[in-house]
């Protein structure tokens, strides 16, 4: 995968991949730029007390006018940043969105402990900092909302149906919806989440069944995506493009012009251009540690010890309170659970030789990289920047996780090409596998089932940051911080 020639004068291979990557870089930068393109974009804090951080979408030259407004709820673990390409569709739509970071997620600071009255009473303030916003039109209100935020925005649309015009419900949870409120309802779900889509057929039963015209106040409508799941969802041009047609005619509105690409793939490039540049400069300048120290079984250690781990976390959750380890749902047990398997891989599996002084500069590179890349996220779809607990919840869950992160990197030592991809591959099956097998069995994780598929992806930035430079003293802590600050960063205040 990675050459290993000493010099970078033009016209060797790392300096054409670095001329190429440089050029791709661009392209990257523009994508994603250009997807706001039309839109201002604005961060502020809505409530008398100005305790909901939220995004407000104003679509150009709409300032002064009467244009309708959709508050977009995020769902459990997202933020608003998470709805970004969601709000953008619609503002280059003509809405004025407010996308506020729910109780415990994002930039709020508030815990997650207020349970769905909570939840509804946030999207209630950005209701009211929506129709602040000068040129919207107080009688042309609607919400939107994914997963947890779909119970929010369902709850508040029953309750204040005077007020909410329209409803779109994203692989919705449940709601005490009736014939007749909320109003104008549409349900979407992914045809690759069959919970999910099995709640919105008992929503739209419960709502009356599919009928109307949206704009008559008592229109329902569900409409199964194809080809996504909970997360992808989000992302889905074809689920945005349903949501602004029932929410145009739900509120009386003449559709702008069709919105660019989204930023994710801006985004996606540049990541891939980023690791092309780190991968340019670990071929000039890598030296390799010695050879890890691998048993007969090495391959076999992990998945393992993921099934002692999963074992492991259901004695122990039968006696000890483990959701609020670390100070955040859910990424306690987490953590736990990669440092036992992590431990049992490094015990019985594989072990790196013994540290070098040199380590140290390149476990710092790497971190850098590492985390510079997740700082690019917030382009995107993430506020990947830590504060107060978030930050010290990091810190922790790096310790966790470097007993595997370090036995990762010791199992890639040495390789390139399909010798590598074979070890991501063999990651990708370990993890979500037994990690998946936890998330059945342990209580409080069945979140992490929805999530599962996203764990390939990220499995694929970390081998790629660590291929070439083989030193597992150095790309194991760093994807260890890695590791750690996202599953801080995503994961709400306990």
């Amino acid at each position: 995968m990675i050459g290993h020639a000493r010099r970078g004068f033009p016209g060797t291979r790392a300096a054409r991949r670095g001329i190429a990557a440089v050029l791709l870089l661009g392209v990257a930068l523009l994508l994603v730029t250009s997807a706001s393109r039309g839109v201002e974009v604005t961060r502020t804090d809505a409530g008398p007390d100005a305790s909901l951080p939220v995004m407000v979408y104003v679509p150009d030259g709409d300032v002064g006018a009467s244009v309708p407004g959709v508050v977009v709820a995020h769902g459990f673990a997202g933020s608003a940043m998470l709805m970004h390409t969601w709000s953008l569709a619609l503002a280059h739509a003509g809405f004025v969105v407010v996308a506020p970071d729910l109780p415990g997620h994002g930039r709020n600071l508030a815990t997650l402990d207020g349970g769905p009255e909570g939840l509804a009473a946030a999207v209630e303030l950005a209701v009211g900092h929506l129709v602040g916003v000068p040129g919207v039109d107080a009688d042309r209100i609607a919400l939107l909302g994914h997963s947890m935020g779909s119970g929010a925005v369902l709850d508040v649309g029953v309750a204040r149906s005077e007020l909410v015009a329209a409803v779109v419900a994203v692989s919705p949870t449940d709601a005490d919806v009736t014939s007749r409120a909320p109003r104008d309802l549409l349900l979407l779900a992914g045809a690759n989440e069959g919970r999910f889509v099995a709640n919105a057929e008992s929503l739209l039963e419960r709502a009356g069944g599919e009928r109307g015209t949206p704009g008559e106040g008592e229109a329902r409508a569900l409409r199964i995506v194809p080809l996504v799941e909970h997360v992808t969802i989000l992302f889905s041009g074809t689920a945005h493009d349903a949501s602004i047609e029932w929410l145009a005619a739900a509120l009386a509105h003449d559709l702008s012009a069709s919105a660019p690409l989204g930023p994710l793939a801006g985004w996606g490039l540049l990541v891939f251009v980023l690791v092309l540049l780190w991968q340019a400069l670990v071929a000039q300048g890598a030296t390799a540690a010695a050879p890890p120290a691998g048993r007969a079984a090495a391959w076999l250690a992990f998945p393992v010890g993921g099934v002692a781990a999963t074992a492991s976390l259901v004695i122990v959750a039968r006696s000890i309170e483990l959701s609020e380890f670390t100070g955040l749902l859910v990424a306690g047990e987490v953590g736990l659970w990669f440092l036992m398997a992590g431990t049992v891989w490094l015990r019985f599996g594989i072990r790196p030789a013994a540290p070098e002084a040199r380590d140290l500069g390149w476990a710092l590179l790497a971190t850098a990289v590492l985390v510079g890349i997740g700082g690019t996220s917030t382009l995107a779809w993430a506020p990947w920047w830590l504060g107060g607990t978030r930050a010290t919840a990091a810190i922790l869950l790096a310790l966790l996780l470097l007993p595997y992160a370090i036995a990762a990197a010791s199992l890639l030592h040495g390789r390139r090409g399909g010798s590598a991809v074979l070890v991501w591959l063999f990651l990708s099956v370990a993890v979500v596998t037994t990690l998946g097998a936890a998330a059945i069995v342990v209580p409080g994780l069945g979140f992490l089932v929805l999530v599962l598929p996203l764990v390939p992806v990220v499995l694929a930035l970390t081998v790629a940051v660590s291929v070439g430079v083989d030193r597992p003293w150095a790309t194991g802590p760093a994807t260890a911080v890695f590791l750690g600050w996202l599953f801080a960063m995503l994961f709400p205040l306990a």
